[in-house]
């Protein structure tokens, strides 16, 4: 169970590897798009569409680590008064809701990317194709899910080490 747990923090802490590199090139981009127009200069060509497309892979990429380190914002005032039953049933529950809201999301991003390949969808300034981007995100979203999963699995493993 240990190992389990162990891949999949270092596929999170990967995918958040990647999501601080784009974070670092998005604001690089902005900054050097804006310094060129101060200047006087023209712009950089589709820095608008790279930026927006960059802040989606922060995000997507961002979320598993995030989950991981259980850095979400907890609205926990309903359960802080019940038992330590109480509240891990719930988190487990609020666990599983995640996990099918996750799965749905990462099979309705795999079937657009499909949809945008099949039709060549691209952006209007680069013409960059956007089905791997969803094909990426819903990836993401999919580890996400087995994050959720993993968890749940940690409830009970730290139950067992106490």
């Amino acid at each position: 169970m240990k190992a389990f747990l162990g891949i999949v923090e270092k596929i999170a802490r990967f995918l958040n590897s990647i999501s601080e590199l784009f974070l670092v090139i998005m604001v690089g981009l902005t900054v050097i798009d804006v310094v060129l127009r101060f200047f006087g200069s023209s712009a950089i060509t589709g820095a608008y569409e790279l930026v927006a497309v960059m802040g989606g892979i922060v995000i997507a990429f961002a979320v598993p680590k995030t989950s991981w380190d259980r850095g979400h914002v907890f609205v926990d005032f309903f359960i802080e008064n019940r038992s330590k039953a109480v509240k891990n049933t719930i988190y487990i529950l609020t666990r599983i809701a995640g996990i099918i809201i996750m799965l749905l999301l990462s099979w309705s991003l795999v079937k657009k990317g499909m949809h945008l390949q099949k039709a060549g969808e691209v952006s209007m300034t680069l013409h960059v194709p956007y089905y791997p981007w969803c094909y990426a995100f819903g990836i993401c979203f999919f580890i996400e899910s087995i994050t959720l999963l993993t968890d749940i699995f940690r409830v009970f493993v730290n139950r067992e080490e106490k």
